[in-house]
């Protein structure tokens, strides 16, 4: 026997597809939204190291306080983009939590 000439019980047969079932059709993905998606990424954990110690904190966390960081050094697109942050997320701070002012001399002159 050759491989040539296989047997005529295992040739395909006619009209009879050889792989029946045909290719799998793709996996649909679940259809998640775009704030789904900034809420998945905004929760994630990173670990930052402040003065010596490691510290996880959430990604929009460190977000928000690089971007108050920058405000602070007189950056005026990050103080516009804390303005719009402010804007879009109002709510109070949760009872206990400490309030922190910083004004400049010239406010203090008022």
């Amino acid at each position: 026997m050759s491989n040539r000439n296989p047997p005529v019980s295992t040739r395909f047969k006619k009209g009879h597809s050889g792989n029946p079932r045909g290719r799998p059709r793709r996996q649909k993905r679940p259809d998640v939204s775009a704030g789904a998606l900034f809420r998945k990424v905004a929760k994630e954990q990173i670990r930052l190291d402040i003065d010596g110690t490691t510290v996880g904190i959430p990604l929009w966390e460190a977000y928000v306080s690089q971007i108050y960081t920058m405000a602070l050094n007189k950056n005026n697109s990050a103080a516009r983009l804390l303005d719009q942050l402010r804007r879009q997320f109002p709510g109070d701070l949760p009872p206990g939590d400490p309030i922190t002012f910083f004004i400049t001399e010239a406010d203090a002159r008022l």
